[in-house]
């Protein structure tokens, strides 16, 4: 496949931005850990020749990273190989240029840029989510799926980045089993208390069971649980855990296992 030369005739009409503060960020990328195959491995050595092309031309790495995933977003891997072993002190607009230029391989960016550890995955998380808060859902399943022990502290920098993203973690999160989604549910109410009294209908939708075979006591112990882990985080009050209480037929003996933790 002649990528280098097709690509050399791609027509170019990208505006090149300075970053300053590129240089204040410390370097962290090492591609020497990572492995790619034999074919991708090909690849990366064709798009780091088109860098350096593009580097005597003067564009920024972000106007080379857009015009690379533009042409070929499917070249993923190899692109941000390239990529972060040229500029590693760019990260962060290396993932937010894939991202703007491709955000359906949302995931594949996240996961490469997980695989060549080049940041801590929180900070990988907070360029993403800036970069495209619709995919927020999907980039935290990615490093949850990676590094699972990150979890919350990604959901944490997650809703703190872009707090409209906690509907869309939590339902993302609603066949979980319940001791996760209760952390993730704590989690996102400690991080973004004031979104509480506009999460009360999304909490009482992750109470409701989607296994058929579920009894009424087991949901009622789900309710207690998930609407216990929501109070103690402080982003619902005593009113709305009357009022989720009341939907979901908990008594008042019930009501006092909730406030008891």
């Amino acid at each position: 496949m002649k990528v280098f030369p097709t690509l050399l005739a791609a027509s170019v009409c990208f505006s090149c931005v300075t970053y300053a503060a590129d240089s204040a960020i410390v370097e962290t990328t090492n591609t020497s850990t990572y492995v790619l195959d034999q074919e991708n491995q090909r690849l990366a050595d064709t798009y780091a020749r088109m860098l350096r092309y593009y580097d005597q031309r003067n564009f920024s790495s972000v106007r080379s990273v857009r015009v690379l995933m533009g042409n070929y977003p499917h070249h993923v891997e190899p692109i941000l190989y390239a990529a972060f072993e040229r500029y590693p002190n760019h990260y962060r607009h290396i993932i937010k240029a894939a991202i703007d230029a491709e955000p359906a391989f949302t995931r594949e960016i996240i996961s490469m840029a997980l695989s060549l550890k080049v940041a801590d995955p929180a900070d990988i998380v907070r360029i993403a989510v800036e970069a495209e808060p619709s995919y927020a859902e999907t980039i935290v399943a990615t490093v949850d799926q990676m590094d699972p022990a990150q979890l919350d502290n990604v959901v944490r920098v997650a809703v703190m980045t872009e707090p409209q993203t906690a509907d869309s973690i939590l339902r993302s999160n609603r066949n979980a089993e319940l001791s996760k989604l209760e952390s993730v549910l704590h989690t996102v109410l400690s991080a973004a208390p004031a979104l509480g009294s506009y999460l009360v209908d999304t909490i009482s939708d992750l109470i409701g069971s989607n296994d058929a075979d579920d009894t009424a006591e087991n949901e009622k112990q789900r309710a207690i649980q998930l609407i216990r882990s929501a109070y103690n985080s402080g982003g619902v009050d005593e009113q709305q855990v009357e009022l989720l209480a009341a939907k979901h037929d908990l008594t008042d003996a019930e009501l006092q296992l909730i406030y008891q933790n």
